[in-house]
């Protein structure tokens, strides 16, 4: 299964990275909407997107929803939002995701998201 994270915080890419692994999943990481752009089309389409609400000054995580949206790539792949705010939750879901989770994020946790 594979699964594309993308969060500006590079701690928290490492993090999810080694969790998903441990769990079997192939992972690959962006670190903002431009960074994903650039590689869009070397990627295939993930199973799940994990995408942090809060990236780099100017950007969100519904900016990378939406552009994925748009860009019709990723029909098939199911797109999560990832935020330490539970106030979020009903923006997140209005915006389109089909998930929200609250950081911080566990082993146990991203299992269940995925499967």
């Amino acid at each position: 299964m594979k699964v594309f994270v993308v969060d500006d915080n590079e701690l928290h890419l490492k993090m999810c990275k080694i969790l998903l692994n441990n769990l079997g999943y192939e992972v690959t990481t962006s670190t903002s909407l431009e960074d994903l752009q650039k590689r869009m089309d070397g990627l295939s389409e993930p199973d799940v997107a994990l995408i942090d609400y809060r990236l780099s000054p100017g950007e969100t995580g519904v900016d990378v929803l939406s552009y994925l949206k748009q860009n019709g790539k990723w029909q098939k792949c199911k797109l999560v939002a990832l935020t330490a705010d539970i106030s979020e939750r009903s923006m997140l879901e209005r915006a389109g995701f089909d998930s929200v989770v609250f950081k911080p994020i566990t082993e146990a946790l991203l299992k269940e998201i995925i499967n």
